[in-house]
């Protein structure tokens, strides 16, 4: 039997105020700094492994957090945040006022936005950067800086959520979902059990 941990967490607060953010590589802001740290220092843990988006807002606190405790780091591309398209980096009032939006909630699975990248196209290469990591750090602690899109996908896709129920996950900035993934093999077959071990929602 072999366990893997992963904790899923997201980036602090961003320059750039309350926008599509998507892709747009926006820095970290000193409060989204401390929220990073201050989240990180209450889990207590010991990461082996520190995987990030390469966007700036998770890259930076990713650097910090890997140089200081030494600790291997390894930039994901399939963990960057959805692409917004034609909202990329728009206030999200003023999109609001311009466009119907209702749909990104009532069906997200299947949302996307004007030239942007479909929601299941997010999944898919968040998937992707899941198994990968587990492949790679299989037996490891491994933290996984990335953003909200990529957390509710994972989540929908690890916990099979009804796809609505991923809007109402709480996932501020620096929350964390930690998982526990065991694997084990059973008269012959290969088993993995994934479960949900803590998630902190709260706003720092």
């Amino acid at each position: 039997m072999i366990t893997t941990y992963i904790d899923l967490i997201r980036h602090g607060e961003p320059v750039g105020g309350k926008v599509f953010r998507g892709q747009t590589d926006h820095c970290l802001t000193e409060r989204g700094l401390e929220q990073f740290q201050q989240r990180t220092q209450s889990l207590g843990r010991r990461w082996q492994q520190v995987v990030s988006s390469p966007l700036l807002r998770c890259k930076q606190s990713a650097e910090l957090l890997a140089a200081a405790e030494a600790i291997p780091l390894h930039i994901e591309p399939n963990l960057s945040e959805i692409h917004f398209g034609d909202w990329e980096n728009k206030a999200v009032a003023q999109v609001m006022a311009e466009h119907n939006i209702s749909h990104m909630w009532q069906d997200p699975m299947n949302f996307c936005a004007p030239q942007g990248e479909p929601t299941q196209a997010l999944q898919q290469r968040s998937v992707l950067a899941w198994q990968q990591a587990l492949s790679d750090y299989q037996g490891q602690r491994v933290l996984m800086v990335t953003h909200g899109g990529v957390i509710r996908m994972l989540a929908q896709h690890l916990l099979e959520l009804t796809p609505n129920a991923i809007n109402k996950l709480s996932l501020p900035y620096a929350a964390v979902m930690s998982f526990k993934i065991i694997d084990v093999d059973y008269e012959g077959q290969a088993q993995q059990w994934i479960s949900l071990e803590s998630m902190d929602g709260r706003e720092l």
